[in-house]
């Protein structure tokens, strides 16, 4: 009698593999969506953290904070010494310019490192970074010469999906509703549009952040000569409605929190042991609006309508002032023509780089997280209308320098 075959043939083996593998194939997908749904979901969370940061900032303090702003003065010396780090002794003196970032530390549980900052017995920089203390100097997108304990990485200040964070220190996937960017051209000495100033730009109606610390020289008793530094912006100011005026987006290319431009540790020292203030200004300070700030351009997509001629924004010109187009990478989620111009690809290493990639951008698909000013987080579609997004950017669209002062946003946003 013969015994009956016991376990698998060869082709029976092969049938099972084959449906495991379609099994897989469909479940990998799903599995890999759900992932970023969270990932999305987390970081929709921690921008409605940056909001309500930003709102009870205004409450507390009557205004929003400037995207760059003046946190004290650090006395150093040859004999001071860090007593955060004893290892970082002899740090020279200097200025603590930092960022919109650093005023919200206090509603963002990093009080520690917020009083790193405001306090004048801490450094936020070493005294030699070619010959780092224990606890370590910052280089690359951080900024040469920074002190890490200045610069942490914090959790709420990254977005998951972010693949390109720049930086091993102060990591950062969010940016700051900077207003009106005024230069056109190449070279941030370049032409101004319809002569709208630095100063002008920063008008309250443009936007939210501006400069609080523009220095163009030192007087002779050692203080600053500051200029063109911007009006207060209170929550008074949202005439378009808190809930139409973004305060916080996402940006793939945004550089470290605490970094205020493309400086170094080098760039906050004084000029000598009698000063309390640095020269802040000029390309200097505009970098500082642009790498972890979001700008909306003079730029319109009927910009070659002849129809239009004279319908445009004046800006207090005889003669009513034609947008350029629309840059590709101006507009949300924008890129470039090449591989190099992809956003995934694209890095801020010069100031006109700054400029172009001031604007939401993300890993999610279709659009970007943003905040806004009534404490609320909402997906933006890349779609959007530029002038939509402008009006986004605004606070009083019509008082504002946008080409078109007659569009008023009325429709719902995104998912």
């Amino acid at each position: 009698m013969s015994r009956p075959k016991s376990g698998f043939t060869l082709v029976e083996l092969l049938v099972v593999i084959s449906i495991i593998g379609i099994l897989m194939g469909l479940l990998i997908p799903a599995v890999n969506a759900a992932r970023e749904t969270a990932r999305r979901n987390q970081c929709a969370t921690n921008m409605k953290n940056l909001a309500l940061a930003g709102v009870q900032y205004e409450n507390t303090k009557g205004e929003f904070p400037g995207y760059v702003m003046d946190y004290g003065l650090y006395a150093g010396g040859s004999s001071a010494v860090d007593p955060s780090d004893p290892s970082n002794a002899g740090v020279p003196r200097h200025k603590k310019i930092g960022t919109w970032a650093v005023a919200f530390l206090p509603w963002l549980d990093a009080q520690p490192t917020y009083e790193h900052w405001t306090t004048d017995r801490y450094p936020v920089i070493v005294a030699d970074p070619t010959s780092p203390p224990e606890s370590g100097s910052t280089t690359g997108a951080s900024g040469a010469g920074f002190h890490t304990l200045a610069a942490p990485n914090l959790a709420i200040m990254q977005c998951p999906s972010n693949p390109v964070s720049g930086g091993d220190f102060g990591k950062n996937s969010f940016v700051y509703n900077n207003g009106m960017n005024h230069t056109i051209g190449s070279g941030m000495s370049a032409s101004t549009v319809g002569g709208v100033t630095f100063a002008s730009s920063q008008d309250r109606a443009n936007g939210v952040g501006n400069s609080k610390y523009n220095v163009t020289a030192i007087a002779s008793n050692g203080t600053g000569t500051h200029g063109s530094e911007g009006p207060n912006v209170r929550l008074d100011d949202f005439k378009d409605g808190q809930g139409f005026t973004m305060l916080f987006a996402e940006n793939v290319q945004a550089l470290p929190w605490h970094r205020a431009g493309l400086i170094a540790g080098t760039t906050l020292h004084t000029a000598d042991a009698a000063h309390t203030d640095i020269v802040f200004s000029g390309t200097t300070a505009l970098t500082a609006r642009f790498v972890h700030g979001m700008v909306w351009h003079y730029e319109d997509a009927d910009s070659a309508d002849s129809g239009m001629s004279t319908l445009w924004n004046k800006n207090g010109t005889a003669a009513a002032v034609v947008p350029a187009a629309v840059n590709t990478l101006h507009r949300i989620n924008g890129g470039g023509t090449t591989v190099s111009d992809d956003i995934f690809n694209k890095v801020m290493t010069t100031a006109d780089d700054a400029r172009d990639l001031a604007r939401p951008s993300s890993a999610h698909v279709d659009g970007v997280n943003a905040a806004f000013a009534d404490g609320a987080t909402r997906f933006v579609t890349d779609s959007v209308d530029y002038r939509v997004y402008q009006a986004l950017m605004t606070l009083r669209g019509k008082s504002s320098n946008v080409p078109w002062p007659e569009f008023v946003l009325t429709d719902e946003l995104g998912d």
